[in-house]
């Protein structure tokens, strides 16, 4: 993945990075995904700017399958880093008990949207 802030100058420009992240499928690592959010794009390096609050959203398809154990070490780095993240769960494999945890674990909004709304297309 290259989404470095420095690639992009306007709200239109991520937006249309974000909609071509492909799926990759397989096991989902959710710690792995956090850390390299905090240590690839929220660094001044790559176009973070200190004066900008750093807020990151979260889409899951799914529970953490991999690097579990470590999960909770990650977040609390990301909370040390002053970084929000809203965390939004969008298919049948993600549970309201999930959602919920992911809610205290972030100290932030945690939404589930419906699995209906989503096709495995748009996965």
């Amino acid at each position: 993945m290259n989404f470095h802030l420095s690639n992009f100058t306007d709200v239109s420009s991520v937006v249309d990075a974000v909609r071509n992240i492909s799926h990759l499928g397989g096991a989902t690592n959710t710690t792995g995904g956090l850390r390299r959010m905090r240590l690839e794009i929220f660094n001044r390096a790559n176009g973070d700017r200190p004066d900008v609050p750093n807020v990151a959203v979260l889409i899951t398809d799914g529970v953490p399958t991999r690097e579990v154990d470590g999960l909770d070490d990650e977040v609390m780095r990301i909370k040390n880093d002053s970084i929000r993240i809203v965390v939004v769960g969008i298919t049948s494999a993600v549970s309201q008990r999930w959602i919920c945890k992911c809610g205290a674990l972030f100290d932030t909004n945690a939404i589930l949207i419906s699995h209906s709304l989503f096709s495995d297309s748009l996965l």
